[in-house]
């Protein structure tokens, strides 16, 4: 790895920009300006895949290399080695799979797959370079991820494959219909069972001796400073965070068709939503208790999720006249 330490800063800019808290607040907020379809696929497989990481975290429980090295036996006191760290390295959950590949892998599976359908008028050259920058930003992101000992290769891999099968899972026509056709009352009820899942691990691990908050305890000892952790980046924040956005999902419903948005109008709503929400969550109470603290984030998510679904498009959809419609219908003999 000391190979990669001339490109040091890119690999962090690298990392950094497909951490899933940045992605969630950037990526999901701009597609929402951009088609209401497109924001209701990319969340749906967004929020389904990350609930998926996070189980699949609980379940495996496995080390992330930097407090592995310290906690082996592999390794004695004279050859023990010292893995270099910085804020990026000190994460506080589970290191199997990597989140930040399985959840960039739906990100860009999603982006890439719009851009890819737009790109087939320019021929298959056009589809094989799409795809090519697909592979290659994985690579790029497992490699950063590698580097400031955070994963191991085997955890970056699954985190891919895990990815893949959500997104393509969560992307299928047939599966999204099934949504369609359910009340609202039954997603709500089928949002209430994930956490239920979520919840029956946590408190399965602690009935069997298991503490499910052991990760930010091995962080905590092994972190070269503390204020590099960061309480966002646990399973139990991103589950709070998760909850308060397919709540809104489940009262909204999934979007199959949707007008055309007037991006003069849509882009710059979404980018007014987007800074008071980062204002907002620059200003989380953490000072007034855990419920407080949860509670907040829960309704933050909640409330601008719901106005990315309803509020961009009710104001900045492109009204189609009715007549006009009823006209260009192809008349049948």
């Amino acid at each position: 790895m000391c190979n990669f330490s001339r490109y040091e800063d890119f690999l962090a800019l690298v990392t950094k920009a497909f951490d899933p808290k940045i992605l969630f607040l950037t990526v999901i907020p701009l597609v929402a300006g951009l088609s209401t379809r497109v924001y209701s696929r990319l969340l749906l497989s967004v929020l389904l895949t990350e609930y998926a990481n996070t189980l699949i975290k609980w379940i495996l429980a496995e080390d992330r290399p930097f407090w592995w090295v310290r906690e082996t036996k592999e390794f004695t006191t004279l050859n023990r080695p010292k893995l270099y760290q910085n804020e990026l390295t000190c994460e506080p959950s589970p290191g199997n799979p990597s989140g930040h590949l399985m959840t960039s892998t739906t990100y860009l599976y999603v982006i890439f797959s719009v851009l890819e359908e737009a790109g087939m008028q320019y021929g298959r050259t056009a589809v094989i370079v799409l795809r090519a920058c697909y592979y290659l930003s994985l690579l790029l992101i497992s490699v950063s991820r590698m580097y400031f000992g955070c994963h191991f290769l085997h955890q970056c891999i699954i985190g891919i494959l895990l990815g893949i099968g959500m997104t393509k899972l969560t992307m299928s026509l047939s599966f999204e219909k099934y949504l369609t056709k359910l009340t609202r009352k039954r997603r709500l009820g089928y949002c209430s069972l994930i956490c239920l899942i979520l919840f029956v691990v946590y408190w399965g691990q602690k009935l069997f001796g298991v503490d499910p908050q052991w990760s930010v305890k091995m962080a905590f000892k092994w972190c070269d400073d503390p204020f590099y952790l960061d309480p966002s980046t646990t399973l139990v924040f991103s589950i709070i965070r998760l909850t308060g956005s397919l709540v809104a999902f489940a009262v909204v419903g999934p979007v199959l068709r949707s007008a055309p948005l007037d991006w003069r109008r849509s882009v710059p709503l979404t980018l007014i939503m987007m800074t008071i929400k980062w204002i907002a969550i620059s200003y989380t109470p953490r000072y007034y208790g855990v419920i407080i603290y949860y509670l907040y984030t829960f309704l933050i998510h909640l409330l601008f999720t719901y106005g990315y679904m309803r509020l961009v498009p009710a104001t900045a959809s492109v009204l189609v006249d009715s007549r006009v419609q009823r006209n260009s219908r192809p008349k049948i003999n």
